[in-house]
C-alpha cells in the first residue's frame, strides 16, 4: 500500500484569477495558469516524494462545460503539473452533478483503487470545504489552506484535521507528522 497526498489545484497550487465582473476563477489559459502557479510547487512535490508519498491533483474544472475554457488548455495545464512539477497523476471533474465532482469523492476513490493507496496514511489538501468533505468521505487526513474554515450547514460536522496558511506549510506539516508515524 502506498501513501499519497491529494492536492486541490485552484487556490492551492495556483492562485485564483480576478475577472472583470469581480469573480475570482481558475485560470482559463495555460498563460494565465503559468502566471498564477506557485513557483515552488515542484519543490513541495519533491519534498513529499522524498517522504515516499505519491502526489495527486484532484480538481473541479466546470469552466470547460461553462464555455470559459477550452479542453486543450486544461490538458496543457495538467501536462505541466505531471511533466514539470512531478505530480504523479491529475484528475479533473467537469460535470457539477458527477460522482467525481467534489464534494463527492469519486476522483479520490479512483486514484486510491488505481494506485493501491493506504487511505489511513494519506492526506487531502484543499482551500475549500468541498475538498475537506471529499477527503473526509474517503477517510483521509485533511488539511485546509486558509485563514478560516467555513462550510454549509449540511457539512458543519465535518472539520479539517489541520489548518495551515499555504501549500508550503502543508508539506512541512506532513513532514513533521511523518516523524511521529
Amino acid at each position: 500500500m502506498r501513501k499519497a497526498v491529494f492536492l486541490d489545484r485552484d487556490g492551492v497550487i495556483n492562485s485564483l484569477v480576478p475577472r472583470p465582473d469581480g469573480r475570482m476563477t481558475s485560470p482559463w489559459t495555460l498563460e494565465e495558469f503559468m502566471s498564477h502557479v506557485d513557483p515552488n510547487i515542484s519543490s513541495y512535490v519533491k519534498t513529499l516524494k522524498e517522504l515516499d508519498y505519491m502526489v495527486f491533483v484532484v480538481t473541479n474544472q466546470p469552466g470547460v462545460l461553462d464555455g470559459e475554457m477550452m479542453m486543450i488548455e486544461l490538458d496543457e495545464m495538467c501536462g505541466y503539473l505531471e511533466e514539470e512539477a512531478g505530480i504523479n497523476h491529475v484528475l479533473y471533474a467537469l460535470k457539477k452533478d458527477s460522482h467525481l465532482y467534489k464534494p463527492n469523492n469519486g476522483m479520490i476513490e479512483a486514484l486510491i483503487r488505481t494506485y493501491k493507496v493506504d487511505r489511513h496514511h494519506s492526506f487531502m489538501v484543499g482551500d475549500r470545504w468541498k475538498d475537506i468533505v471529499a477527503g473526509h468521505k474517503s477517510k483521509l487526513m485533511t488539511i485546509f489552506i486558509g485563514k478560516q474554515y467555513t462550510t454549509p450547514e449540511k457539512y458543519e460536522h465535518i472539520q479539517p484535521d489541520y489548518i495551515v496558511d499555504n501549500v508550503l506549510h502543508a508539506a512541512t506539516l506532513i513532514a513533521e507528522l511523518e516523524k511521529y508515524d
